[in-house]
């Protein structure tokens, strides 16, 4: 029975679609679109929308890493729409409330149709909800509808940016616009020599070396700048980890391995559990200002007020402090304080589980579930040594490792953000897990690249294009 999306079809079949390329696309052209579309994403993060007032860069601090956004720019919901699209579509589709089969080319044809479609929505939405809430303030009622059309034009046209490098560069867009937002952050908060007060600057290092230089040595500030190189280094560590699963191609029996990463489930899952529990907040300040405050209650920076009473459901689902800059002994406030306990029980068993709900989806809607990866393996010739050319056999072995692994680096990536998160380090630790994610994949896909093209036989080898 075909999807009652099929009937969407004459609406989002009408929208751009940029040509995927019909051959090997060269390294450089590749690295040259990326570019290209960097430097557009940081031109549209600088660009004020007409009628809209200076706005606080600190509000919905953490909204603004997940989300890729800078507040009262062209980028204030950044890829908002398109994670939360991501989220709603999948969330549907995993609980069968929609009859789609994305192993199909139809069915997945219809869901990233109308995946667009939904971008297009929440994107009018989302944005008209920022500036109606206040958190992108107007110089005038009468500029309202402008500014927001503004915003989502800009969160649209993300949605075209990030199908061009998915396409015809290095990566994935919404990857790429994560890295170089939590990048941004890191930088300015250890480098800007901006004054904020007699001996002080916005950057920790030019802070650091101010009281230096004036007999005084707090080494205090520079504890940001060390959690967040031991948190490049651990997550770099466990993206190394791998197993690999041995085999054998054709009747000659040439040997192969097949790499199966300890983050199998990427650092998608924490994007999307992220982007829920920032939506959370959004809708926290939504509801609150039209009376209802179901999520809890934000100050007038838009963050959740930190307890209980007053922030409620929003408060237990985030960490509170959603700026990122969280103290050096932040963790030690939890020590004999069972609300603070509570709270930070229940967001972890909530990030968690949102972490192993989507790392699960992803694998079977990426096509990295034993059923497809076995059958592209039986395509390609490949069997495992000392079991028949079956892939019902490759099935069974991958069975052996692909779920648990699915579940251990969802429960792994989670936790790490959690940790990483109670630091203080600069960008957030879930910030720093999803970059250095992003860049570790960036790295072994620009190595692939560079191997394909000094040498186009192997290219051809692996199922590439001539």
């Amino acid at each position: 029975m075909a999807s009652i999306l099929y009937k969407l079809e004459p609406i989002y079949r009408h929208f751009p679609e940029i040509t995927p390329p019909t051959g090997h696309v060269p390294f450089k052209r590749k690295l040259m679109w990326t570019g290209i579309v960097l430097v557009l994403f940081f031109v549209m993060g600088q660009i004020t929308p007409i009628g809209a007032a200076p706005v606080d860069q600190s509000k919905l601090g953490m909204i603004q890493i997940v989300f890729a956004s800078k507040m009262g720019s062209l980028m204030s919901i950044g890829i908002g729409p398109i994670v939360t699209a991501s989220i709603i579509l999948q969330l549907l589709v995993g609980a069968k409330m929609i009859n789609l089969d994305l192993h199909t080319s139809d069915d997945r044809a219809v869901f990233q149709g109308t995946q667009k479609l939904l971008v297009v929505l929440i994107s009018l939405f989302e944005a008209s909800a920022f500036v109606s809430m206040g958190a992108i303030p107007v110089e005038s009622p009468g500029w309202v509808i402008p500014v927001a059309l503004q915003i989502a034009f800009a969160s649209i046209l993300l949605m075209f940016l990030d199908e061009i490098v998915s396409k015809w560069g290095i990566g994935s867009g919404i990857g790429l616009f994560i890295a170089a937002g939590v990048s941004q952050t890191i930088v300015a908060r250890s480098l800007s020599i901006v004054p904020t007060g007699p001996g002080s600057y916005a950057g920790a290092i030019p802070s650091f070396l101010s009281q230096l230089s004036q007999g005084q040595l707090n080494l205090v500030i520079l504890w940001p700048i060390a959690m967040t190189v031991l948190i490049f280094v651990a997550v770099a560590y466990f993206e190394s980890l791998k197993v690999e699963i041995p085999l054998s191609y054709g009747r000659f029996g040439i040997g192969a391995r097949y790499p199966l990463k300890f983050f199998y489930t990427s650092n998608i899952p924490v994007i999307l559990a992220s982007a829920v529990l920032a939506n959370v907040v959004l809708f926290a300040g939504l509801f609150a200002g039209m009376g209802f405050p179901i999520l809890g209650q934000v100050d007038a920076n838009g963050q959740i007020i930190r307890n209980l009473e007053n922030g409620g459901l929003g408060y237990l689902m985030t960490l509170g402090d959603l700026n990122g800059v969280l103290s050096p002994h932040r963790i030690t406030e939890f020590g004999g304080n069972p609300v603070l306990i509570l709270h930070l029980f229940v967001y972890t068993l909530v990030f968690i589980l949102l972490c192993v709900l989507f790392g699960v989806f992803w694998v079977s809607m990426s096509g990295m579930d034993p059923d497809t990866v076995s059958e592209q393996m039986e395509t390609s010739g490949l069997h495992i040594p000392g079991f028949r050319a079956d892939r019902r056999v490759i099935k069974r072995v991958l069975e052996r490792y692909i779920p648990q692994l699915t579940v251990v680096s969802a429960v792994a990536v989670g936790l790490l953000a959690v940790i990483a998160n109670l630091t203080g380090a600069f960008g957030t630790g879930t910030g720093i897990l999803l970059t250095v994610g992003i860049l570790y994949r960036m790295y072994e896909e620009i190595k692939k690249e560079q191997m394909n093209e000094l040498n186009p036989a192997l290219r051809k080898l692996m199922g590439g294009e001539k």
